[in-house]
Order: C-alpha cells, then structure tokens, then sequence
C-alpha cells in the first residue's frame, strides 16, 4: 500500500512540473510583450507555438524556441547556434537571465512586461 500511495503521489509532482513549463508557454503565448534588456536595449516579443518575433523599431526578427526545465532556448531559424536564458515568473512579468556570460554580453539579462495597448 505504501509503495501505490508513494507511485501515486510521484506521478502527481511529475504531472505538476511538467505543467509548469506549458503554463508559462501558454502566457507567452497569450500576450504582447514589452522587453527591456540590461545592455539597453528595448522592444516588442509576440510568442506562438513554436516560434518568437522581436520588434524594434519597425524591423522583425524572428526565432524557434523552447522551454524546458524553466530555460527558454532560441534558436535563428535556419541557424545552429542557439541562446538560452533561465526563466523565473515574478507576478505579471518574467526575468530571463542569460545561462552563460557570451549571452550576457551579446544579449543582456531580459525582462518582459505585458504590453499595454493605448
């Protein structure tokens, strides 16, 4: 009886954090982005299954991406070199921090705000 309630109970964290990944997708997902960069830099992110267009000053970039384990990794399409950043939800916003200092530099740690349509 244990070891069905210890099954049980495994299964259940397992399907929890599992969901956890797929939640913040799904608010990507669901809303335009403001993003504000530490090296300075600021634009517009709309997340949708698979992919991410940036904005910044009429000009459109765009990218695959995942999530896995609370890292977003993108990925240029048609590009092998990827970027990832650590993933932390904080109220209505995300904090992305680069996962290495390369990123850091070339990137800067992110930030994404909701944007608000005026």
């Amino acid at each position: 009886m244990k070891n069905i309630l210890f099954i049980l109970l495994t299964l259940i964290a397992l399907i929890t954090l599992e969901g956890c990944g797929t939640d913040i997708q799904s608010d990507l997902q669901s809303k335009e982005w403001n993003v504000v960069s530490t090296n300075g830099e600021a634009y517009t992110a709309q997340f949708g299954e698979e992919t991410v267009t940036f904005e910044m000053l009429g000009f459109q970039l765009g990218y695959t991406y995942k999530i896995v384990d609370n890292v977003i990794t993108f990925q240029e399409n048609g590009e092998e070199d990827s970027f990832s950043f650590e993933i932390t939800e904080n109220e209505d916003d995300y904090q992305l921090k680069a996962a290495n200092e390369d990123v850091k530099k070339e990137n800067g740690d992110l930030t994404l705000l909701p944007r608000v349509n005026k």
